[in-house]
């Protein structure tokens, strides 16, 4: 599903697209008061594409990226979760859509006066569906895809 949803997107990103994407950062540093924040799409030791669980002991462990922050924000798993180390916390605000939860409601984090909240929402599922049922991929491609948002489980 992956690699046929990037190779589509890839053929309908224009030129301009392509190159602001390219020139993202792949992880941020932000300081709000206290609290430092390391951004990543996945890992603090491989920003975009290590796939590491909530429960992984992985997450215990202090990682040079990420060293100072008080509060991590990583995600790529789709699977919410906040958890504290000490003076750290790690947080995964979930999927705004392909939930991996076992549910298909999008879910979210806010952070606000020091306290993160977990937030879980319905949101226009069957919209989704049937912009993926107008995509020009295999069928078993998107029968895999609404599998996921109808489920929050992977085929």
């Amino acid at each position: 599903m992956a690699e046929t949803t990037r190779d589509y997107t890839r053929s309908v990103l224009s030129a301009n697209d392509k190159k602001y994407l390219r020139e993202l950062p792949t992880c941020a540093r932000r300081q709000i008061g206290g609290e430092i924040f390391f951004l990543c799409h996945a890992t603090p030791s491989d920003l975009l594409y290590e796939y590491r669980r909530p429960e992984s002991r992985l997450w215990e462990r202090a990682e040079d990226a990420s060293s100072g922050a008080t509060v991590i924000l990583a995600g790529h798993t789709h699977l919410q979760f906040c958890r504290n180390f000490g003076e750290r916390t790690v947080v995964n605000p979930g999927s705004l859509g392909q939930s991996k939860a076992g549910d298909p409601r999008a879910r979210y984090a806010v952070w606000e006066e020091g306290r993160i909240e977990l937030v879980a929402f319905e949101y226009a599922l069957e919209q989704t569906v049937a912009k993926i049922l107008s995509l020009p991929l295999a069928d078993q491609i998107k029968a895999d895809l609404i599998h996921v948002l109808r489920t929050g489980t992977v085929p």
